[in-house]
């Protein structure tokens, strides 16, 4: 791995970004039904790009029982995740100084991306994102990776691809990926230094 010759692509929930509970995590709880159908519909189609979730909530608002208007609901949604980690965001940084390229690719709808680039600042550490929202598939679909490679313009085995969900890089490296499963930042430099798989 070169950074003159690959490019470095990360994942955001779990990676980049670590909240002590995930907020989709604590709806399940308080209401598995209407979270579970909410999420396989209506999030589904926002993060890949054919909705925007705005027009969804306020019925899903309304069936939580809550009074919340959708601008209130989202920021509690976006907010309640701005946990950067930042031990990580840190190695990136000075990837980036070697001469790292280095991009989001994430299962994210249109929303949170933005306020993951402008308020969470990662927009600091990547020259772009690759979003299933701006993709049009979500991972582990095989056609994630195609369009993003056609995207980049490079070999898949320039592209160097760290993930915390198993799914997701057995589907990269079916890909041609060099694809890493993220267990931690000490493993994450070892690798990205050469001195481990």
């Amino acid at each position: 791995m070169h950074p003159d010759t690959h490019v470095l692509l990360l994942d955001v929930d779990g990676v980049l970004v670590t909240p002590p509970e995930w907020f989709g995590v604590r709806l399940l709880r308080e209401h598995p039904e209407l979270t579970r159908e909410f999420f396989q519909t209506a999030f589904f189609s926002a993060s890949t790009g054919k909705s925007d979730l705005r027009t969804h909530l306020p019925p899903f608002i309304a069936a939580l029982g809550r009074t919340q208007t959708t601008d209130e609901f989202l920021r509690e949604w976006l907010e309640s995740e701005n946990h950067p980690n930042t031990p990580l965001l840190d190695d990136i940084r000075q990837l980036r100084a070697s001469g790292w390229r280095s991009y989001l690719a994430t299962n994210q709808e249109a929303h949170r991306t933005r306020h993951l680039l402008h308020e969470v600042g990662l927009n600091q550490v990547v020259d772009g994102e690759f979003a299933s929202c701006t993709v049009g598939y979500r991972k582990p679909d095989p056609e994630y990776y195609a369009e993003v490679t056609r995207r980049l313009a490079l070999a898949p085995e320039q592209i160097v691809f760290w993930d915390d969900s198993a799914d997701n890089v057995a589907a990269a490296r079916a890909a041609g990926w060099q694809a890493h499963l993220y267990i931690g930042q000490t493993h994450f430099g070892r690798v990205m230094s050469g001195q481990g798989t």
